[in-house]
């Protein structure tokens, strides 16, 4: 028997014979409004739709401000939420902020993320990049994962999930402290936080950290900032309100999935993107990016039964990520056989001797360009609620939100050239456009940064989505039963101004308006003290989101859009006692009438698919046990059958001619499985704290039936889809702390391990390519498949000092 079965048997064994029958106090998860922040001064009370344990029909887990302290170290926001049924998080060797999360097999653009009631989901794409949220970490005080449609009364992607991020405001307590963290392949995170307290009707508090590390894999260094402002007024006890400002700028070099036999032959830590000039790494791919946001709250206390809470909110987001521009043939001639690494030094080499004083072209020539996305988003949220009686209560609100996007590419790095002649199709400059300034990839300067339209590359276009919401809900509930019905309808419209495709006067597209609606309620009931029963359910009509409308990166409007619709319901079973509380959920999320567009330039097609509908179906368990004062047991479970429902249809039509049908297919999808998230997976838990002030804790976290994914392009007419199992896995993570109190302040040590048994394994694979006769495999798996490997052995450790 090895090391690792010996460890999973103890810790396995451990939890089932750990509970005994007779009672102790257990630290509830239980969540209410005044439980929250119960250390602060809470703002936007009628914006923040937290699950009440026992009382709101949803299926929810918690996360609180000591375990969001002690187990993020150095790994990302998403890694916290793990251990919770349903939710896996991958992709974390693709650099810092790389990571990635489903929820009940759906992905990050299909799960919810409100900040104190905003959300942050990407208008064009739904999508949110964990980079710009490094310092979550440090603000967070509880999340919330509402798992299915969730009680949110806003209508936003909570197809999978709603993921409710509260973070500190004003502290109500003065105080300071300070931490310092170190990590595996030189990282390190320096702290520093302050609250005045609530001096009379006025408070501040704030926070500021700074960061860097050279990554897991190699060529994945990176660094930020972190700053938090939060100012608060209480004039009197019917008014509360608070200014935030919050932001995280960072730069990183990022890691691409490629195929197992390159990991074999130079290493699990190996970067596709790594190279060197002049003696210095250099990265093809950089990200870096800078999104202040900005929240004003306002909580009125109209009467003993009606308030009002608003919060306006905005954001900044400046940045983009780096890549290459021109001719590929240079790089790819120019790699180190035995390390794999880029030369760069051969691609100067290149550029200077292929060119026309000092001017190379993009049909010949390669450089180092950015691909800018920056927005600007401004936002209201405010709920009205309302107390009929005793028992019932109703609450009506609006969401209005604007956003513009701005995208186009720059010079970051010419290679030797003085310049480049960008032949890109460009109407306003006869195809050719001599770019001869670079900028620099820094996320302070960038917030400033002007780009003249004359330095612009590749393509120039803004995207502007405008939004109006409202929403309502009415809820009763007495001593034995809770129940809720909302509704919500949003308008939004598209457009698009494209300055590379069009001229002056013809570059602004028509706008493209559509309507989307949601309803959902629930119902729990108590049965006695210890017992309670809920079920959900709801539809959704969810409006396309901006890439869908718009066809081959121009302004052609996609007539094939239309409205997804998801339909889910969930029943669950809830047991408290003083020495365990366990939760039992069996869900069915339905996701209909998707429309995929795929743009092909080169080829000068659009590619319309339908009926890409899925069907979501499990059940999930999940327990906490506290069979002595000393000891806690946790454990989760998750039984999912997630397949696509009924076959799908591909049409490609001439870019320029959509009446013109190229070519048509049948896609025979219907019951293969939904890739990306393992469909079965468990976790057991435990924290032992032996004697005042220390505490060990260990997660033990297993994956199967982890489907790879696959490219529909790829698949012939009629031709059955074969996706891969990726091996199981498992992975185990060690904590300590150590407390040492004084008479006004303490220190407290802490220190992870995380993959503490080094397991060698994979997350995510692009492709579907399957073992075949005279071809090497890895565990089982063509090494031709370009994957991600999971991050082996990390650890780090802390020291705070709270005075």
């Amino acid at each position: 028997m090895n090391l690792k079965t010996r460890v999973l048997g103890t810790v396995v064994l451990a939890a089932i014979f750990s509970i005994p029958a007779y009672s102790q106090n257990v630290e509830s998860d239980s969540l209410n409004n005044d439980k929250i922040l119960n250390d602060i001064v809470i703002v936007g009370r009628g914006v923040i739709d937290v699950a009440k344990d026992r009382e709101t029909p949803v299926a929810v887990s918690i996360i609180k401000k000591q375990e969001i302290k002690d187990k993020s170290g150095n790994q990302e926001f998403p890694a916290i939420m793990k251990n919770t049924p349903s939710v896996f998080v991958g992709s974390e060797s693709g650099g810092y902020g790389e990571s990635s999360m489903t929820v009940r097999g759906f992905d990050q653009s299909n799960t919810a993320f409100l900040i104190n009631g905003q959300p942050v989901n990407g208008m064009e794409d739904g999508k949110i990049y964990w980079s710009n949220w490094s310092g979550l970490t440090d603000i967070a005080n509880t999340v919330q994962i509402q798992r299915g449609l969730g009680s949110s009364k806003l209508a936003i992607s909570s197809v999978g999930g709603t993921v409710n991020i509260v973070t500190n405001a004003t502290e109500k307590k003065a105080g300071s402290s300070a931490r310092f963290l170190a990590g595996n392949d030189g990282y390190w995170k320096a702290t520093y936080e302050y609250n005045s307290g609530l001096q009379g009707k006025w408070g501040v508090s704030f926070l500021t950290s700074t960061w860097r590390g050279d990554g897991y894999n190699r060529g994945t260094k990176g660094e930020g900032q972190i700053y938090f402002f939060s100012i608060g007024y209480k004039p009197n006890q019917n008014h509360n309100i608070n200014f935030m400002i919050y932001g995280a700028p960072q730069k990183h070099d990022q890691n691409y999935f490629t195929t197992i036999k390159d990991y074999k032959k130079y290493g699990y830590k190996y970067n596709v993107n790594e190279g060197w000039l002049d003696g210095q790494q250099l990265s093809e791919r950089t990200n870096y990016y800078h999104k202040p946001v900005a929240n004003l709250n306002w909580d009125w206390q109209i009467s003993e039964k009606s308030s009002l809470s608003t919060v306006l909110y905005a954001s900044w987001g400046r940045g983009g990520g780096t890549g290459g521009f021109g001719s590929t043939k240079s790089i790819l001639d120019y790699r180190n056989s035995t390390t794999g690494q880029i030369n760069w030094d051969a691609v100067v080499d290149y550029n200077q001797s292929n060119n026309i004083d000092g001017i190379g072209s993009s049909k010949s020539n390669y450089i180092l360009r950015t691909s800018v996305n920056n927005h600007q988003w401004y936002g209201l949220v405010s709920n009205f609620n309302h107390k009929i009686s005793k028992n019932l209560q109703f609450n009506v609100g609006v969401d209005g939100r604007t956003y513009t996007g701005t995208h186009f590419r720059k010079a970051y790095n010419f290679l030797g050239l003085e310049g480049i002649d960008d032949k890109t199709p460009n109407v306003n400059n006869g195809g050719s456009n001599i770019i001869t300034k670079s900028y620099s990839i820094n996320p302070w300067s960038a917030l400033f940064q002007n780009v003249s339209k004359g330095q612009r590359i590749g393509y120039d276009y803004d995207e502007t989505i405008q939004y109006i919401g409202g929403f309502g809900q009415l809820e009763y509930s007495n001593n034995f039963i809770s129940a809720f019905i909302q509704g919500s309808v949003s308008e939004q419209s598209h457009s698009r101004k494209d300055r590379f495709n069009y001229v002056p006067g013809d570059q602004k597209s028509r706008t493209v308006s559509n309507t989307g609606y949601n309803v959902k309620g629930g119902i729990n009931f108590k049965i006695n003290k210890h017992h309670n029963i809920f079920g959900n359910g709801g539809y959704y009509s969810r409006q396309p989101f901006q890439d869908n409308l718009f066809l081959n990166y121009k302004n052609d409007v996609n007539p094939l859009a239309k409205n997804e619709e998801i339909v889910g319901v969930e029943v669950g079973y809830q047991i408290r006692y003083s020495f365990i509380d366990i939760n039992i959920n069996a869900y069915r999320t339905a996701w209909n009438n998707r429309v995929e567009t795929i743009s092909n330039q080169t080829a000068n097609t659009i590619e319309n698919r339908t009926g890409i509908d899925e069907l979501h179906q499990g059940i999930e368990v999940d327990f906490t046990a506290k069979p002595f004062r000393q000891l806690n047991f946790k454990g989760h479970l998750s039984i999912g059958k997630w397949e696509y429902s009924g076959n799908a249809h591909s049409t490609t039509y001439d870019a320029d001619n959509l009446s013109t049908i190229i070519a048509e297919k049948d896609i025979l999808l219907d019951g293969v499985k939904t890739p990306n998230a393992p469909q079965f997976s468990y976790g057991v838990g435990v924290i032992y704290k032996p004697f005042k002030g220390f505490s060990f804790d260990a997660d033990l976290n297993r994956y199967e039936k982890l489907y790879s994914d696959f490219d529909v392009a790829y698949i012939k007419a009629n031709e059955k889809i074969e996706l891969i199992e990726l091996p199981k896995y498992f992975t185990l993570d060690l904590g300590a702390s150590y407390s040492i109190y004084f008479n006004s302040s303490n220190l407290r040590f802490r220190v992870n391990v995380n993959n503490a048994l080094n397991d060698v394994f994979m997350t995510y694979s692009k492709d579907n390519l399957q073992a075949v006769s005279g071809v090497d495999t890895f565990k089982g798996i063509n090494v031709n498949n370009r994957v991600y490997f999971g991050n082996g052995r990390t650890w780090n450790a802390g020291i705070t000092y709270n005075f």
